[in-house]
This record gives structure tokens, sequence and C-alpha cells, in this order.
């Protein structure tokens, strides 16, 4: 599929390669060593993954896309005592992960939209999706209400305020002649 191959950037394989490593790096330990204040480490991560998503190919983004919440999970404390809720969901954590990342890729990449149309886009896919499944989950009491928050607009912020980061970042790196 066209989409999940575009990019903003086309780098070589080797730098390919060596950022995908930086970035899964970061992107699993961020979580796992910082840990808190959720809103920084999730600024970084989706800093990390808006980036990604530009510059490498859809393979190697949605493989970073499981590691912030496998770094969390493996720091135990996120959520205290409410840590194993966590678990209950991971795998809508990598799917707002996913749909980010699609977003950018589609939008911006492929349909050349404007980068902040495609963010937000992209963020209130995630942040919609992640407060959905707490909402669901929470009715069957797997989760508790503190997720609704962090779920809901913790994650559309931080999601919006990595992308910006993203951005001056991919900015600030085609001035200084990297890209």
């Amino acid at each position: 599929m066209e989409v999940l191959d575009s990019r903003v950037f086309r780098l070589g394989e080797k730098f390919e390669s060596a950022e995908f490593l930086f970035f899964g790096f970061l992107a699993f330990l961020i979580p796992f060593l910082v840990g808190h204040p959720q809103l920084l480490v999730g600024v970084l991560v989706n800093a990390f993954l808006v980036a990604a998503s530009l510059n490498l190919d859809a393979k190697k983004v949605m493989g970073l896309a499981l590691l912030p919440s496998l770094g969390a999970i493996a720091r135990g404390m996120l959520f205290g005592p409410f840590t194993f809720a966590l678990v209950f969901m991971v795998p809508f954590i990598w799917a707002g992960n996913v749909l980010l990342i699609l977003a950018m890729k589609w939008l911006f990449g492929e349909k050349k939209a404007d980068y902040f149309i495609s963010l937000g886009a992209g963020a209130l896919l995630k942040a919609g999706l992640l407060f959905s499944c707490a909402y669901l989950l929470l009715q069957f009491s797997l989760v508790p209400a503190l997720f609704l928050e962090a779920m809901g607009i913790v994650q559309l912020i931080t999601a919006l305020a990595g992308g910006t980061v993203a951005f001056a970042l991919w900015k600030l790196g085609a001035r200084a002649g990297l890209f």
C-alpha cells in the first residue's frame, strides 16, 4: 500500500535503521525510566512517533507504536496500584498510536495536507479511540475512572504537543541542512 510507504524524507537504509533504533530505544526507555509526569512522557513519545512517521517505512514505524506502552508496563508504576488495569488498554494504545502514524503518513505524507491539520486529525482519532475504549472498559469495571482523563484529553494534548515538537525539530533540521 503506497500510503504506508510514504515518507517526507527518504533516508538511506543505514540511516533509516539507525533512526529506527534511536527512536525505538527512546520510545521504550522514556516511559520505563522517566515514567512521570505523564504529560512530559506523552509529549516526548508522541514527538518520536510523529517524527518517525515522516521518515520511516510503515513496518518500522508500526513497531515503534508498540514500545512506549511496553516500557510503561515494565516500569510498573505509571498508574500506581492501577498499573494492572493498563494491561487492558495496551491493544487500544497500540491502535491509537497506529492511527496517529497513519493519519500523518496519509494526510501529510500522501495527500500533502497541512501539517497541523494532519496532526490534529491524527490526535483526535487517537484520543477519541482511547477515550471510547477506556469508557467501555470502565463500564465493565476493568479500568478505574481516572483512565477517562488519562486516555482522553491528556492523550489529545500530548499528541498535539508532541507533533508540534516534531515539527519544530523538523524545521530546525531543515535549516541546518540535515533534510
